[in-house]
C-alpha cells in the first residue's frame, strides 16, 4: 500500500505511524511511516524565534527541534519527537485496539494547545498495526470552545474556571475543585502542592480522599520534600505524566526509581499528574491517584485543561500575595512553618535585636506513630500545637514568643523581649509543663515529653543557619543523654564547628584536585591464604598532608559529599585490582564501601555497570559492602537495587554486623554472601566470655543462614586462635596485614601466586 499516497491527500498536518504490539497487551516500537509536508516541516526546517514578543509566543522549544533532520520513512518516533507517554498511549488506543481518539493537548514549552486526531486503519502486517495522526495548532482562547466535543468533560472544566475567577478564598476554593476533580477521576487521591521557586521545597495547598482510600498519604513520607524535588527535573522534559499499569509504572521507575519506590510504598496502582506552570516556571503539581484508568483520555483532557487554568490564577500577583499566608503556615498545626520562621530570624538579625532560638523534639514520637498510626500521631501534634499556642497567643510568659513547626515532630520557638538571659529558662519549663498533664488520642493516655536546646543571639551566633545548628545540636545531646533534664544551652564543645568547616573546605579541595586515593587492606583466610582486600579512603591535603579518615568520612556523611568519595575509591581501586587480574590470573576479591547515600542514587547500578565495563574486574570479584542499619532504616527502597547486584553476580557484605539491631527476618530476606564481625566484638573477645560467646553466636548464625564471616580488627595472636577454635572463615587486620599502597599490595598479589 502507498502510505505517501494516503498522507499526501490530509490538508492538516498528518502522518502514519506504525505500532509493533506484544502478546500480553501490550506494544513496542512505534515507528512514523510517512509524513505529508506540513507534518514534516519541522523536522527538515528547524523552527526559530525571536526574543521579541511575537505572535507564536514560544518560550523554549524542545532540544530535540533544534536542529535540521532528514525524515527517513518508517523510523522510530523519538528521533524526531521527544519521547512520550500520552502520545504513545494515543498511538496504541488507535492503531492496536481500533478506538478512534480525538483529545487536546497543551505543550507547556511552546505554550500552545494541539486538537489531535488518531484513527485506526484497518491494515495490519504480522504484529504491526497502523493509525493516521493529524495534528492541528490551536490558539489559548479557541481551546474551550474545541473541547465541547468532550461533553460532561468541558463542563466540569468550565465550572473550575467559574470557581477561581469568582472568589476570594483561594484554599476553600482550591479544596472545593481538587474535590471536583478527584470525583471526575473517580480517584483515590488528588491533590495540589504549591512549590517555593528560590527552596523548591512544596507544600500541600488541597487535598481530597475517598473515604475508603488506604494509600499512605504523600505528607507522611519523613522524605516529602525530597520527593517532590525530584518532579522538577522531571517535567524540565515532560508536559504530564500517566501511568495506568505496571509498564507506565516500570517507565517511572527508569527515570525515577527514589519516586517509584516510594509510590509502590504507598500503594500506588495508576498515576496522572500535571505540573502548574506559568511563563516556564514551575508553580506546583495536580495530580490523581489509583483513577479510572478506563477513562484515561478524557481524564487526562479535563486535568490538562484545568490545570492550564489553575496556572493561570495562581501566576496572578494578587493570587500569589494571597498565597503568601499559606507558604507562612504548616497545613497541619496552623502554626508558622520553616520558610516563616527562617525569615523571623533573618529580620531580627537584620535589626539587631537580641534573641533565644530553642530547637524542639517531641520524645520517642516515632512509638506514637508506630502503635497508634499516622493519623493519631497527627492529632498528638495537633494538641501539643493548641497547648503552645495558648501560651503564646495570650502571653503567658515573660517574653514575646513566636512559634513554629519545623516539620515532622521537630518545633522552634524564638524568644524575644528578655532583658536578661535568666528569663529564658522559665519561659522554656513554661512550655515543657504544657506537656505534663495526660493527652488521651483514641482511648489512650499518652504522656508526652520533649527535649529543648537553645542558642542566644549574638552571645552564641551570628547568622541564621548558625543559630538553627547549635540549638538542634544542643537538642540532639540532651536527647542522646537521655537525662531527666530536658532543657539545654548550646556550648562549643559540642560542635566543632570551625573545624568541621575546615575539613569541609579541604574534603571539596580534595575532590576538585585528585587527592583522593586508596589504600588495600589484605584480608585471609584462617590458614593464611590471601582472599582480597578492602579499599578504604584516604585523602591528602592541599599541602600533601594526610587527613585521618576519622576526620573527613564523617563530614563527608554530615555534608552529603561521602558518594563522592565512595566513587572516587571505588574506581580507582576497581582499575587497580582489574588490571591485576587481568595481568596475573589472580583469585582475589575487592570488597569496597558504600554508603546508603551512594546506594540510593538513581544512576547507582548504571555507575557498578560502568566501572565493571572500565576495569574489567570480574563480577563475582566484586563485593559491595553496605552497613548493617540499612537492614532496618532503608530495607524496601534498597532491596531492588541489591537484587539487581546480587544478579549480576556482585558478591554483597554486610559490614559492622553486631552493631545494629537487625532481625534475623531482615537478615533472612537479604541476598548477602558475607557478615562482617565488627572490631568493638572481637577487641573484648578474650577478656570477656559473654563478647566471645556473642561472637560465636554470629558465626554460628552467618553459617546456618548460608553466610561466610569475615571478622575484623584482629591484631593479637590470642584473638587469631580463638577465631579458628569457633570456625570463623577471614579475618581482616594487623596481625596478618596493615593497610597498604597499590603498590605494596601488588607484590602481595605476586607473591601469594608464586
Amino acid at each position: 500500500m502507498d502510505f505517501q499516497m494516503i498522507v499526501d491527500s490530509f490538508e492538516e498536518p498528518t502522518c502514519i505511524l506504525s505500532v509493533e504490539k506484544d502478546n500480553e497487551g501490550g506494544y513496542h516500537q512505534i515507528r512514523i511511516v510517512a509524513g505529508n509536508k506540513k507534518y514534516l516541516l519541522p523536522f527538515e526546517e528547524p523552527i526559530t524565534y525571536s526574543n521579541d514578543n511575537d505572535s507564536t509566543n514560544i518560550k523554549e522549544l524542545p532540544e530535540i527541534f533544534h536542529k535540521k533532520k532528514t525524515f527517513v520513512p518508517d523510523s522510530p518516533y523519538e528521533l524526531y519527537l521527544p519521547k512520550d507517554m500520552g502520545f504513545e498511549d494515543i498511538c496504541f488506543r488507535a492503531a492496536v485496539l481500533k478506538i478512534p481518539v480525538h483529545t487536546c493537548v497543551h505543550l507547556n514549552d511552546l505554550d500552545m494547545w494541539f486538537d489531535i486526531y488518531a484513527m485506526p486503519m484497518c491494515i495490519e502486517k504480522g504484529d504491526i498495526c497502523y493509525c493516521t495522526y493529524t495534528v492541528i495548532a490551536k490558539d489559548n482562547t479557541d481551546i474551550m470552545m474545541n473541547s465541547a466535543s468532550s461533553g460532561i468533560y468541558a463542563e466540569n472544566v468550565i465550572k473550575t474556571c467559574i470557581k477561581l475567577n469568582g472568589t476570594n478564598d483561594i484554599e476553600g476554593t482550591m479544596n472545593d475543585v481538587i474535590n471536583d476533580i478527584r470525583l471526575i477521576c473517580r480517584a483515590d487521591v488528588c491533590t495540589i502542592a504549591l512549590t517555593d521557586p528560590e527552596t523548591k521545597e512544596s507544600s500541600v495547598l488541597a487535598t481530597s480522599f475517598d473515604k475508603d482510600c488506604k494509600i499512605k498519604r504523600v505528607t507522611h513520607f519523613e522524605e516529602f520534600g525530597n520527593i517532590t524535588k525530584t518532579w522538577i527535573d522531571m517535567f524540565g522534559k515532560s508536559d504530564f505524566i500517566i501511568a495506568k499499569d505496571i509498564n507506565d509504572m516500570e517507565y517511572i521507575r527508569e527515570r525515577n526509581l527514589y519516586w517509584y519506590e516510594n509510590l509502590i510504598e504507598a500503594g500506588v496502582d495508576s498515576l496522572v499528574m500535571f505540573p502548574l506552570k506559568y511563563d516556564s516556571e514551575i508553580l506546583g503539581f495536580l495530580w490523581a491517584t489509583n483513577f479510572a484508568v478506563e477513562d484515561t483520555i478524557r481524564i487526562k483532557e479535563t486535568l490538562e485543561l484545568t490545570s492550564f487554568f489553575i496556572s493561570s490564577k495562581l501566576s496572578n500577583y494578587q493570587m500569589l500575595e494571597h498565597l503568601k499566608h499559606i507558604s507562612y503556615t504548616d497545613q497541619l498545626t496552623g502554626l508558622s512553618n520553616r520558610l516563616a520562621c527562617t525569615d523571623l530570624i533573618e529580620k531580627l538579625i537584620k535589626h539587631g535585636e537580641r534573641f533565644c532560638i530553642v530547637s524542639i523534639d517531641i520524645n520517642n514520637f516515632k512509638s506514637i506513630n508506630d502503635t497508634i498510626g499516622f493519623d493519631a500521631g497527627n492529632r498528638v501534634l495537633t494538641q501539643i500545637a493548641s497547648r503552645w499556642k495558648k501560651i503564646a497567643e495570650n502571653n503567658l510568659t515573660a517574653t514575646q514568643d513566636h512559634l513554629a513547626r519545623m516539620g515532622g515532630d521537630e518545633f522552634q520557638l524564638v524568644i524575644q523581649g528578655y532583658d536578661d538571659n535568666e528569663a529564658i529558662i522559665p519561659t522554656i519549663k513554661t512550655y515543657e509543663n504544657a506537656l505534663g498533664t495526660t493527652m488521651t488520642i483514641d482511648g489512650c493516655d499518652l504522656y508526652i515529653s520533649a527535649s529543648f536546646g537553645y542558642c542566644l543571639y549574638p552571645d552564641d551566633a551570628k547568622t541564621s543557619d548558625s543559630l538553627i545548628s547549635y540549638a538542634n545540636a544542643s537538642m540532639n545531646e540532651i536527647k542522646r543523654m537521655k537525662s531527666s533534664q530536658h532543657i539545654m544551652r548550646f556550648v562549643p564543645g559540642l560542635l566543632k564547628e570551625e573545624h568541621t568547616l575546615e575539613i569541609e573546605r579541604k574534603l571539596i579541595y580534595a575532590l576538585e584536585n585528585d587527592l583522593l586515593y586508596f589504600n588495600l587492606q589484605p584480608q585471609f583466610d584462617l590458614d593464611h591464604k590471601l582472599r582480597g582486600f578492602e579499599a578504604l579512603a584516604r585523602m591528602k591535603d592541599s599541602d600533601g598532608t594526610v587527613v585521618s579518615p576519622g576526620e573527613f568520612i564523617p563530614v563527608a556523611e554530615k555534608v552529603g559529599l561521602v558518594d563522592k568519595v565512595d566513587s572516587a575509591v571505588f574506581r580507582r581501586s576497581a582499575m587497580f585490582i582489574g588490571g591485576l587480574i587481568r595481568e596475573t590470573g589472580a583469585d582475589i576479591m575487592l570488597s569496597v564501601n558504600i554508603s546508603v547515600r551512594h546506594l540510593m542514587k538513581n544512576d547507582f547500578l548504571d555507575e557498578v555497570k560502568d566501572i565493571l565495563s572500565a576495569s574489567g574486574i570480574p563480577a563475582d570479584h566484586l563485593e559491595i559492602e553496605i552497613t548493617e542499619s540499612i537492614m532496618i532504616d532503608s530495607a524496601e527502597k534498597a532491596q531492588h537495587c541489591i537484587n539487581k547486584l546480587h544478579k549480576m553476580g556482585i558478591q554483597i557484605a554486610i559490614d559492622d554486623f553486631g552493631t545494629g539491631y537487625s532481625s534475623l527476618s531482615y537478615l533472612n530476606n537479604f541476598p548477602a554472601n558475607i557478615l562482617k564481625i565488627d572490631k568493638s566484638f572481637i577487641d573484648k573477645m578474650n577478656t570477656s566470655d559473654p563478647s566471645k560467646q556473642y561472637v560465636a553466636a554470629i558465626i554460628s548464625i552467618g553459617h546456618i543462614m548460608g553466610f561466610e564471616v569475615v571478622s575484623e580488627g584482629v591484631e593479637e595472636k590470642e584473638q587469631l586462635a580463638t577465631l579458628k577454635l569457633i570456625g570463623c572463615d577471614y579475618i581482616q587486620g594487623f596481625i596478618w596485614g596493615r593497610p597498604l599502597s597499590p603498590e605494596d599490595a601488588e607484590k602481595l598479589i605476586r607473591e601469594s601466586i608464586e
